[in-house]
């Protein structure tokens, strides 16, 4: 969607609907987490690392569906978890830096919450950022440090060689099968069998206990096949699945 630096002279009518924007989050299939959100987000989401098309950059993602384009967490109208990741609920803002709107913010326009006479005003009648827009500019700032957090640890990962990708086959009730590609993982036997010094300072740094957590997360493959399970006509009947050491 065309997103548009947001400005008084814009959006002087605009109004934010407080609620998020659940059809934005529905046609979802991932959603990349801050490193304060590991812990949260474990207790719903398989956590892998996805590989960024051009920077070719690990992101720690929280993943919503095992295949296609849309969530499996949206069932009749409701999302069906404790946690929804904050990449979720700032839409429809993005931070743009120079692009020329209020605290480098811009915003998709084809959104539900966005409207003209309801929610709270984005800018009061002298054109000046309302309390509101100054908070989505706060949240939109911390997300943007939380993920460059997240990246720093997924970087440690790296120089310490233990992401490594998975394989996971998908079977369907009606014999179909489906080879899913461009997950990856950590490797839970490298990371057992780092020097002491390496293990160490992964403790130090807070990412020791970080890492087992994303590791614990991945049995959340099987919530997923329940959501898919409860909605779809064609039952997902095995996955199987094995992070490549070697």
């Amino acid at each position: 969607m065309p997103i548009h630096p947001l400005t008084a002279a814009r959006h002087a009518r605009a109004r934010l609907r407080p609620l998020p924007d659940m059809g934005n989050a529905a046609r979802q299939n991932h959603a990349q987490l801050g490193l304060s959100e590991v812990r949260d987000a474990l207790a719903d989401y398989p956590i892998f690392l996805l590989k960024h098309a051009d920077s070719g950059r690990f992101n720690l993602c929280a993943l919503f569906a095992l295949e296609g384009g849309a969530s499996w967490f949206m069932i009749q109208g409701g999302w069906q978890a404790t946690y929804l990741p904050r990449n979720l609920l700032r839409q429809p803002f993005h931070l743009a830096p120079g692009a020329g709107g209020v605290f480098d913010l811009a915003v998709e326009e084809e959104t539900d919450r966005l409207h003209d006479r309801e929610g709270e005003p984005l800018f009061d009648a002298h054109g000046q950022p309302t309390a509101r827009t100054e908070q989505v500019g706060r949240l939109l700032a911390s997300l943007r440090d939380d993920l460059a957090a997240a990246r720093g640890f997924v970087d440690r990962l790296a120089a310490l060689d233990l992401i490594c990708p998975v394989d996971m086959l998908l079977t369907f009730g009606d014999g179909r099968e489906n080879q899913i590609d461009g997950l990856y993982g950590i490797g839970e036997g490298r990371l057992r069998d780092l020097a002491d010094a390496d293990l160490l300072a992964l403790h130090r740094e807070g990412y020791l206990a970080l890492a087992h957590a994303v590791i614990a997360s991945a049995t959340q493959i099987h919530r997923l096949q329940q959501l898919h399970n409860a909605a779809a006509k064609v039952p997902l009947t095995r996955i199987a699945k094995a992070v490549r050491e070697e």
